[in-house]
């Protein structure tokens, strides 16, 4: 983690005066680490490593997602290891597909820690500082022991699970050497040959000017492409189709080794021994690499375009996105907010980080397109939904925190209230609009959707995206964030607190739901049936009692949205520092 990386100048300028060590400067062209050196800058890097997901509130919720998932999955693994245990004891042999397993373990934590050493994680903070400290070789050591414990801990996972369930099918401890001693080379080793690779891409896109302004786009790409594949269950069918590399040496020793001492698995000896000596070799190869790949990366200076020295910066309105916003807004101060707003989200977007995860259900809705050929009736409705949500979220649902060091001359410019709502409300509809409305249409079409509805959802698209904007700063101006979240440790982002987005999201759904019961005789029928098998003491619902509740909620819609603008209007006309 490159907050982890920060401290541990500190402790190597420590380290560094023990009279025991040659000095860095007599190692600077050394490839060898000294062990003691680089366990100690691991201890820290890990220890600044827990300490800033520990100050993360999003990371811990998603870790706690993570490790419920984790125990549903291990319980699994327990299951399945048991009852291979069990055919094991009764003679039926390995199963072969356990080997594959294996194989692909390492192979993912292998791309993992690629991916780790590309990003942050594998860079330096004040590195020209930090490497006239220690050498090279022992800072890429702890890089890579730290790296090699943190993923450790789903190998020795998988590993305790997966005993414990040979254990207990095969009725022998022995099995828990063989899979204890694969836990730990498989990381060691995937580290050794993973971070290489990285910081080898790394230092190729830093002298580069424009695959440097790509990486984010191809991460993001390469992100969704997994997040696809594990959703859509494509990923069996690629593994499928690497099942002939899967299956061969190298990659088969580690099965070899994590049931070499299983009873009755019957493992080849060769494999084992083979594991034993190449293992350690890749891992001082791989270590011994990675000082000279480390270098060439972090000593690349990042290439920067130039800007013409005869030329001259643009000032409003003289580029196109101001001479389009002064077509739509009169007040200066609106066009600045809403200019300033757009720029900030072309230049900084991991604002949008906070809306991606209701695209998860997107991707199931494609998939099942694709496979069957249909589109449910209420997709369009989603897209409508999804979209004003995330017009909402990003930035109306935290005017205030979203300024960041901006904040004071935004309260102290000739600006009001209003041009600041105006502003961040046009922002929303000239990204978000046409694109829902866009999307929803196309998506009702295929859906099958009735003129009228097609009409409804054009028009519901464009309400939904602004009203949802007013709202959401209403909302975000009564319950501001101003605490920046660390994505990764060197790049930072302002979501809305969790008030505000709760809030937000009930109330957005409850609007766009009860346009849908006013709409679809679909949705009127579901939610009485639903309503009737849920509510309590036999309670019968009509679809017209539901068609009455739609009607009653938008009216409530109709009143909260000019009272969410009047709010937000007087919040940051009145709001002071504190």
């Amino acid at each position: 983690m490159a907050d982890g990386s920060a401290s541990l100048s500190g402790s190597s300028a420590h380290v560094s005066d023990d009279p025991g060590v040659r000095s860095p400067a007599g190692r600077r062209n050394s490839l060898v680490p000294v062990p003691a050196r680089s366990v100690e800058i691991a201890r820290i890097d890990l220890l600044r490593g827990y300490r800033w997901v520990r100050q993360q509130d999003l990371w811990l919720a998603f870790m706690a997602v993570v490790g419920v998932m984790g125990v549903f999955f291990l319980v699994q693994t327990y299951a399945v290891a048991s009852d291979v245990g069990a055919a094991l004891a009764a003679g039926e042999g390995l199963p072969p597909w356990l080997v594959v397993a294996t194989s692909v373990v390492w192979l993912f934590l292998t791309v993992l820690l690629a991916a780790d050493a590309f990003g942050t994680n594998g860079d330096l903070d004040h590195g020209g500082q930090y490497l006239t400290i220690r050498p090279t070789p022992d800072v890429i050591g702890g890089l890579l022991l730290s790296a090699a414990a943190k993923f450790s801990v789903y190998t020795i996972g998988l590993a305790l699970a997966g005993g414990a369930g040979l254990v207990a099918g095969t009725g022998s401890p022995l099995p828990l050497v063989g899979i204890t001693a694969t836990a730990v080379l498989v990381p060691v080793t995937a580290t050794a040959v993973g971070y290489p690779i990285g910081l080898a891409l790394k230092g190729v896109v830093r002298r580069s000017a424009n695959l440097g302004r790509l990486a984010t786009l191809f991460g993001v790409a390469i992100g969704f492409a997994y997040v696809t594949l594990s959703v859509t269950g494509e990923l069996l069918t690629l593994i499928v189709r690497l099942q002939p590399v899967l299956t061969s040496p190298p990659l088969t020793w580690f099965g070899a080794l994590a049931f070499a001492t299983t009873p009755g698995a019957g493992v080849p000896a060769v494999d084992v021994f083979a594991l034993l000596a190449v293992g350690p070799l890749a891992v001082v190869g791989g270590t011994i690499l990675s000082v000279p790949v480390a270098r060439y990366a972090w000593v690349a200076d990042p290439t920067r375009t130039t800007v013409d020295a005869d030329s001259t910066l643009q000032t409003p309105p003289d580029s196109r996105l101001d001479a389009v916003l002064a077509g739509l807004c009169r007040a200066p101060a609106t066009r600045g907010v809403a200019s300033t707003t757009l720029r900030r989200a072309v230049r900084s977007p991991f604002q949008f980080v906070f809306v991606a995860p209701p695209l998860l259900a997107a991707i199931l809705f494609v998939e099942r397109a694709l496979t069957t050929g249909t589109v449910p009736w209420y997709l369009p409705w989603f897209v409508v939904w999804y979209g004003a949500w995330a017009a909402g979220a990003v930035v109306p649902l935290n005017p205030l925190g979203i300024q960041g060091a901006t904040l004071p001359a935004l309260l102290t410019a000739p600006a009001r209230g209003r041009h600041v709502v105006h502003g961040t409300v046009l922002a929303a509809m000239l990204v978000a609009a046409a694109p829902t409305v866009g999307i929803a249409l196309g998506v009702g079409y295929l859906a099958g959707s009735s003129p009228p509805v097609l009409a409804a959802l054009g028009v519901t698209g464009v309400a939904a995206v602004g009203a949802s904007a007013v709202l959401a700063s209403g909302i975000g101006s009564v319950f501001p964030r101003f605490e920046g979240l660390s994505l990764d440790g060197a790049r930072r982002a302002t979501p809305p607190s969790k008030r505000a987005y709760t809030l937000f999201s009930i109330a957005l759904s409850m609007i766009v739901l009860a346009i849908v019961v006013a709409v679809e005789e679909t949705a009127r029928v579901l939610g009485a049936v639903l309503l009737s098998r849920w509510l309590p003491f036999g309670l019968d619902v009509s679809p017209g009692t539901v068609t009455t509740g739609g009607w009653l909620v938008l009216a409530s819609a109709v009143l909260a949205v000019p009272l969410a603008y009047r709010l937000a209007v007087h919040r940051l006309e009145t709001y002071q520092l504190p």
